[in-house]
């Protein structure tokens, strides 16, 4: 329907929510009426997500009542047939935290898969993907129209393991709308996105609504799309609701913002409990390239990290940001055919995949989803110890406590009973650098690391890493899609186009 059509499509009336033991809203009242689309803004994730989990029914609702008006003429209809149906049919959700299965319909990926060309026969290409893809009622969006809509024809033949972060999320974005939802939900839909396809996301919404769909996007203050028209404000459990010219003309940026830091302190004493061993070539690559059949991934790149610098790795999605840090984290067989020195050694020459491993700490986003969903909060850092995708052996009661200090560090200990999968994005990214500096590695790799942070977490994060990076025998690189997100410790940086190097320069 077009802005501005009478009627009420969703509404919220004194709703209470609880979500894993802990009350999130309390007397929540939300009014969204036919042809709004939604930004809804809050300095806490958790909190973001929790709203759209409660549309979703993930979360406990207690008290109020939640009336999905849009879905009534369905459901009427579906019932009058016998035919079994929910309000769900209608909605489609892209969190931040998006899965895939294999052919065989199993989500048991490990990280290392991704780089091992032999891997992918069991892994859905693209398009093989998204034609498998049911949609409960018929609509506009079919797989040519996502497809092109959000750029996936070069993509097609990929395998879904060969995706980069970006381009993952352009998949889930399109699997969605293949099921012609009535409502799109969003959560940070922007992040993993390059520049230039966030400067599209507008062109890509719009048509989005044209087509008859109406958004909630979870999203930052900074980040709110043309085609919303209305923004909620969460804080302290309630939702204050604005148009979108109202929320602008208030919202003001604080440039004194206080930052509560983490103890320094006993961050430093962490990292010295294992000192970290002095290399003259840390890591060297000359003329690397990576080809996977016909396509090459990366080409000619010359590369040197000293040790104590601090690097920003940049590049559009699909340039080949994740394989070339795949060659630094061991987790690339290709690796053996080029020129690669690591820590002293050229590979090939003897040094095993876990000599590398024990030297790098890595955070990325994509590490959540390749953890067994038995794993606790302490399991998911104590396992950095190993350097193995969860534990699996005995700790000690020293190693326990190493792994109970970090956590503490970080603010984090009341999580490290509950399960990895079940915390929020912002615990889990904290949880996986807590992982990556227990062994106090020489090289430290962030790849979208505060992805799905909100500001203030996001804050508190970087600044840990500008006190991280002041380690003389500590270097770090550091990929993101945002200027702002890069520590200030970071002074060099690194440009890929299409696989090969664009620029080296020095950050000022």
């Amino acid at each position: 329907m077009a802005e501005g059509a009478e009627g009420v499509f969703l509404s919220m009336s004194q709703v209470g929510v609880r979500r894993l033991d802990s009350v999130l809203f309390q007397g929540l009242d939300f009014l969204m009426c036919n042809g709004e689309n939604w930004a809804i803004i809050s300095s806490s994730g958790v909190e973001k997500t929790g709203f759209l989990d409660t549309i979703l029914g993930k979360t406990v609702v207690f008290s109020g009542k939640i009336s999905f008006d849009f879905a009534e003429l369905y459901r009427k209809e579906k019932t009058e047939k016998s035919q079994i149906n929910s309000y769900r049919d209608l909605v489609a959700f892209v969190s931040q935290k998006y899965t895939f299965t294999n052919k065989d319909n199993l989500q048991n990926f490990y990280y290392q898969q991704r780089f091992n060309s032999t891997e992918s026969d069991t892994t859905y290409t693209v398009k093989e993907y998204l034609g498998n893809v049911e949609s409960k009622i018929a609509g506009y969006w079919d797989l040519e129209k996502v497809m092109d809509l959000l750029d996936l024809e070069v993509l097609q033949n990929e395998s879904l393991l060969k995706l980069s972060n970006g381009e993952t999320r352009r998949l889930a974005i399109a699997e969605a709308l293949l099921k012609n939802p009535r409502l799109f939900l969003m959560d940070e839909p922007m992040t993993g996105l390059d520049r230039e396809t966030r400067l599209l996301f507008d062109v890509i919404l719009r048509k989005i609504v044209d087509s008859g769909t109406q958004l909630i996007i979870a999203t930052k203050a900074e980040e709110i799309p043309e085609v919303v028209t209305h923004v909620g404000v969460l804080q302290d459990g309630k939702l204050l609701r604005m148009e979108k010219h109202q929320f602008k003309e208030q919202l003001k940026e604080d440039p004194e913002k206080h930052i509560n830091h983490f103890d320094l302190e006993k961050l430093d004493s962490l990292i010295q409990m294992n000192p970290i061993q002095s290399y003259h070539q840390l890591v060297l690559m000359k003329q690397v390239s990576v080809a996977y059949g016909q396509k090459m991934i990366l080409e000619g790149v010359d590369w040197e990290i000293k040790q104590g610098e601090c690097w920003s790795l940049k590049g559009h999605n699909g340039a080949g940001k994740s394989t070339l840090i795949s060659l630094m984290i061991g987790e690339n067989p290709q690796a053996y055919a080029n020129d690669i020195i690591l820590f002293d050694r050229k590979r090939g020459t003897g040094e095993t995949i876990w000599d590398i491993k024990k030297r790098v700490g890595f955070v990325s986003p994509e590490l959540s989803r390749f953890f067994p969903r038995n794993q606790t909060c302490l399991k998911v850092v104590l396992s950095g110890l190993f350097d193995t995708m969860g534990l699996f052996k005995k700790v000690s009661q020293e190693q326990e406590k190493l792994g109970m200090d970090w956590l503490g560090l970080f603010r984090v200990s009341q999580v490290s009973g509950l399960l990895f999968h079940q915390v929020p994005l912002e615990t889990q990214r904290f949880c996986l650098l807590a992982r990556a500096l227990i062994k106090s590695p020489a090289l430290l790799i962030l790849d979208e690391a505060t992805q799905g942070m909100d500001e203030d977490q996001g804050l508190l994060f970087r600044d840990a890493l500008n006190h991280i990076g002041n380690h003389p025998l500590l270097s770090m690189v550091f990929v993101s899609h945002y200027e702002h997100e890069i520590p200030k410790i970071i002074k060099k940086e690194i440009v890929l186009k299409d696989g090969k190097v664009f620029g080296l320069n020095v950050r000022t």
